[in-house]
């Protein structure tokens, strides 16, 4: 099974068709207005199902909806924080701006254990407002970070 990806095809329009691609179930399109169709394929595999319906006059949107790496940490890190299963770095975290669930850190600023956080030109930016200049000075884990 290895290159295979879960592929969703939304498909509307042209004449009805039927596919059956080895290991998977029947793909039936009957020429409405839309209809969503699954595969278990190759993105070579994806690309001929494509093509055959654009054969049958159909519109088609192929999508292969697969978690990237990154989307993969803060939906990880999100589910700890909201399960309790991996508390807030200190109890300031909920409310502060610097909180960002895509690092590890949980922490824009790098703040949380000294771990890093976002680029330079993003942190001085951020360092404009009011909101994170304060949630900054207010952290009790920043001493000895980003000053």
């Amino acid at each position: 099974m290895a290159g295979k990806k879960l592929w969703i095809f939304r498909v509307s329009g042209g004449e009805p068709f039927r596919l059956h691609p080895k290991g998977n179930l029947q793909m039936v399109h009957d020429g409405g207005v839309e209809n969503l169709l699954k595969c278990l394929c190759t993105a070579d595999q994806a690309e001929d199902l494509e093509a055959e319906m654009l054969k049958h006059g159909c519109t088609v949107f192929k999508n292969c909806p697969m978690e990237t790496p990154e989307q993969k940490t803060e939906r990880k890190n999100v589910m700890q924080v909201l399960g309790g299963e991996r508390p807030f770095p200190c109890q300031r975290c909920p409310a502060c701006a610097w909180f960002d669930p895509h690092l590890d850190s949980l922490c824009g600023a790098g703040l949380a254990f000294g771990k890093p956080g976002w680029e330079d030109d993003a942190i001085k930016g951020s360092m404009t407002s009011d909101k994170f200049k304060d949630d900054f000075e207010a952290c009790p884990l920043r001493e000895g970070q980003l000053q």
